[in-house]
């Protein structure tokens, strides 16, 4: 056969000579888990009384630059806790790493106590101060967490990720040409003066998801986006949550809580004041789930994938709040009340076919 022509290797094809290599002649069970919104596929290995997990990338990678191993390397030096990797084959694609079980921090929330709640968020706020404070040694190593930031360029592309997923291909509406220009720029009025806000390292997607509950304590996974950011953007993203969905009265008390925390952490170095901080907070608030939106959006329009749907009306209400925080920025304000709008009559005309149902 011309080598041209030769299939290329599957991602389970690499795993299952990783394991052969690895394992040799010890007995394994192998279980694939449900991943999240990227291309990896994950299993669960199984050897005895013992468990691993095995990430797969879709190609081989250069184990020297993948973001995953150099951000672990960074975060494990500092004592925030991260699965430990175990074993890497590059040319395989293959992360064998440290297995931090299933309880994820959204799955605790729906039967868990407030104290309990409590204890938990409290821990996420103190890791978001500790992952901040590896910023001089992401620098001091040229790390991948210190060359990438939360610039003009990557603020507004998330921007415009979302006008584009979300408006145009979820909606599918097409707004006239001056409209969609006075609201790309308030969009990019939003991402200007987030980008030159002081910077902190940044987890990047720091939620309930990827936080999970195991020996006691919490662990901090998916964390390979981690970049230069302002401090309120992990925060922002811990808060703002549409997976977990917290009421307001507890995100005060939580930002509250964690304002206390950073000024004991880095004094006036990121904020001179309080007010300062607050303004911030709201514009990152509205760009997190606003860009989440757009994350939603395509999963379903570009990957026929639905899951997340449920939590677009959530993002909207949460970015709505934050925007009624914002004076100067009435075309976005008006398309995510617009937006909501069209959730809600979705909803009830759902509600309206499934009660007919019942009926007949």
């Amino acid at each position: 056969m011309n080598a041209d022509h030769c299939p290329l290797p599957r991602p389970t094809d690499n795993l299952s000579a990783f394991l052969s290599d690895y394992f040799q002649d010890a007995p394994i069970a192998v279980e694939p888990l449900l991943g999240d919104a990227s291309t990896r596929m994950y299993f669960r290995i199984r050897r005895s009384d013992e468990t691993f997990i095995a990430a797969v990338y879709a190609e081989e990678f250069d184990a020297k630059a993948l973001a995953y191993l150099e951000v672990t390397d960074l975060f494990h030096a500092a004592g925030i806790p991260v699965p430990r990797v175990l074993k890497v084959d590059d040319r395989r694609g293959v992360v064998l790493q440290q297995d931090v079980g299933d309880c994820r921090l959204q799955d605790a929330l729906a039967d868990q106590p407030e104290i309990a709640r409590r204890v938990d968020y409290d821990q996420a706020l103190r890791l978001i101060v500790d992952i901040q404070k590896t910023t001089l040694a992401a620098q001091a190593r040229d790390s991948i967490a210190w060359r990438q930031a939360f610039d003009d360029e990557k603020l507004f592309w998330e921007m415009n990720y979302f006008f584009r997923n979300y408006v145009e291909r979820y909606c599918q509406w097409r707004l006239p040409a001056t409209e969609e220009s006075l609201i790309l720029g308030e969009l990019f009025a939003l991402t200007y003066r987030l980008a030159r806000a002081p910077r902190v390292v940044c987890h990047r997607d720091y939620h309930a998801r990827n936080l999970m509950r195991h020996a006691g304590k919490l662990w901090v996974i998916d964390h390979q986006d981690a970049r230069m950011g302002p401090a309120t953007y992990d925060l922002a993203s811990l808060l703002g949550d549409p997976y977990a969905a917290l009421d307001d009265d507890f995100q005060a008390a939580l930002k509250e809580q964690f304002w206390r925390l950073h000024v004991a952490a880095f004094g006036t170095q990121c904020y001179a004041s309080r007010a300062q901080f607050e303004r911030e907070y709201q514009l990152m608030q509205a760009q997190r789930l606003l860009k989440a939106i757009g994350t939603y959006a395509y999963q379903f329009a570009a990957r026929r994938n639905p899951v997340y749907l449920r939590y677009i009306p959530v993002a909207l209400r949460g970015a709505g709040k934050a925007l009624d925080h914002i004076a100067d920025l009435p075309r976005v304000t008006w398309l995510v009340q617009s937006a909501l709008e069209r959730e809600r009559a979705q909803a009830e005309e759902l509600a309206a076919v499934a009660g007919s149902g019942r009926a007949e």
